[in-house]
């Protein structure tokens, strides 16, 4: 259905600076979670590189004190992305049934002691991998 009314009048556009971002403490997490997304970039990008290479150049590569700066680097800004968005998905998730929100402390808590324990279910199956693969 297409819309005949020509209208003469000229919309408003709101101008917006550029640095609209730094007026709420809200908008400034948001962009530095947001911003997390770069060094994921680097650490996908770093396993490109690592699949590339043999066995005693991907051992070089990782003992480079740059790499490990920024595998420190993207640890963090990964658990900073996580944490702020387990945080913030309470508020943004509501219950179908009665249309009120969660409650904001318990779901942080139930997902943080989740990932904690598939973490650790993962650190063990790389472990019993890599012990099996030595013998």
């Amino acid at each position: 259905m297409e819309n005949n009314v020509k209208s003469y009048r000229k919309p408003y556009v709101r101008p917006v600076k550029a640095n609209w971002w730094t007026d709420r403490g809200f908008y400034i997490a948001y962009m530095i979670r947001e911003a997390t997304a770069v060094l994921a970039v680097v650490v996908a990008l770093e396993l490109l590189v690592l699949s590339c290479l043999s066995a005693e150049s991907v051992t070089a590569f990782l003992k480079n004190p740059l790499v490990i700066i920024v595998n420190i680097l993207s640890l963090a800004s990964v658990m900073y992305h996580t944490i702020t968005w387990f945080n913030l998905m309470p508020k943004a998730v509501r219950m179908f049934a009665t249309k009120k929100p969660t409650d904001t402390k318990l779901i942080p808590a139930k997902l943080i002691v989740t990932a904690e324990w598939i973490g650790a279910a993962i650190a063990f199956a790389v472990i019993v991998l890599a012990c099996t693969c030595l013998v």
